[in-house]
């Protein structure tokens, strides 16, 4: 088992993806970080580059439904940073406003069949919210930012699905309620996915971490494994590779780039981890690291090893208290109710 469990770490996989999601996901992120910069705004770089994550969620599908999708998951994206910039003006509200959007992020993304990358994103973009503190009258600004990623994601998933070959998946018609009945376990999936999230917000806020959110975000990654062994296999990945990541992260930030060529690296930092992702997640985390210490340092000026301090720690801190919490939840209700059938062991893995 051993052998076979540290082979599954290195594995590289084979999807039959489209060159041209990480070729979009580059042109979003390289115009969204262009137009902040030849308007002398970088915070248009900065929020607007958390827009773009709505490209990510594109799927082979008609026009229409295509654009109705992503602009409905861009608009969740968008009023979750806007409430997790809120939360920052009542800070004991942070841990609940992230618990509640992972909740209904969590709920939506499952029922309605939205693989991966899910809620993450969703939840990423609340808890870098609430790690923010921008005066009340400059949040509707901040989400105007926002709101130019989104744009540029609904332009570029457009522009490029009249290249794409591939097969348009099937919508599934179903009601609510029709979903509910055929997934009976969201609802506490759902619970627990929240209760994790506001535990993780609630420390990293006590602990005083630097960038509370890299806890948080890193919990959530965890969580998005199928089953626990899974969410180990991701747990040790991001790891390892956040720790070569930072070794890269320490190397570029020392060359001194113009403020152009940094915008140009993180461009290519994006889509090498998009082309990465689905291929082996250790090797995404190599890039990962370097271009979000880079999107931070865009913005903020912070001190690049203090920097590099509380982000490895946060990584560490988020990955064990998912993977801590997902075996607990998932030992409980194997333990105490058997017709869950959750086949939740580290001698199982789900295809």
């Amino acid at each position: 088992m051993e052998h076979s469990f540290f082979r599954e770490l290195l594995h590289y996989n084979q999807p039959k993806d489209s060159s041209l999601r990480w070729i979009g996901a580059g042109l979003c992120m390289l115009s969204v970080l262009f137009t902040g910069y030849f308007s002398h705004q970088l915070a248009i770089a900065s929020f607007g580059s958390l827009g773009i994550f709505t490209f990510l969620y594109s799927r082979p599908l008609p026009i229409k439904q295509s654009m109705l999708r992503l602009s409905t998951i861009g608009s969740f994206l968008l009023l979750s940073n806007f409430l997790g910039m809120l939360s920052t003006h009542l800070h004991w509200t942070a841990p609940l406003v992230v618990a509640l959007v992972g909740f209904i992020g969590r709920l939506f993304f499952r029922l309605y069949g939205i693989a991966k990358p899910g809620a993450f994103f969703v939840v990423m973009v609340t808890a870098m919210g609430a790690s923010t503190s921008i005066p009340l009258q400059k949040i509707p600004v901040m989400s105007l930012y926002f709101l130019i990623g989104v744009a540029f994601s609904l332009f570029f998933a457009a522009v490029l699905s009249l290249f794409d070959q591939r097969k348009p998946e099937s919508s599934n018609l179903l009601s609510l309620t029709q979903r509910i009945n055929n997934d009976p376990a969201v609802i506490i999936d759902s619970l627990f996915y929240a209760a994790v999230l506001f535990l993780a917000v609630y420390l990293s806020f006590g602990l005083q971490l630097k960038n509370p959110y890299w806890m948080v975000v890193s919990c959530a990654a965890i969580l998005q494994g199928d089953n626990l062994r899974a969410m180990l296999h991701r747990n040790i990945q991001r790891i390892f590779g956040s720790i070569i990541g930072l070794m890269i992260a320490a190397l570029l930030l020392t060359l001194h780039l113009s403020v152009l060529q940094t915008l140009v690296v993180i461009t290519l930092l994006f889509m090498t981890v998009e082309f990465f992702i689905p291929r082996n997640y250790a090797l995404a985390q190599f890039f990962t690291t370097p271009m979000a210490l880079m999107l931070s340092m865009l913005v903020r000026h912070q001190y690049l090893y203090t920097l590099i301090q509380y982000r490895f720690l946060g990584i560490v801190l988020g990955g064990m208290l998912g993977l801590g919490a997902a075996w607990i939840m998932t030992t409980g209700l194997i333990f105490y109710n058997q017709k869950f059938s959750l086949d939740e062991n580290f001698d199982n893995e789900t295809e």
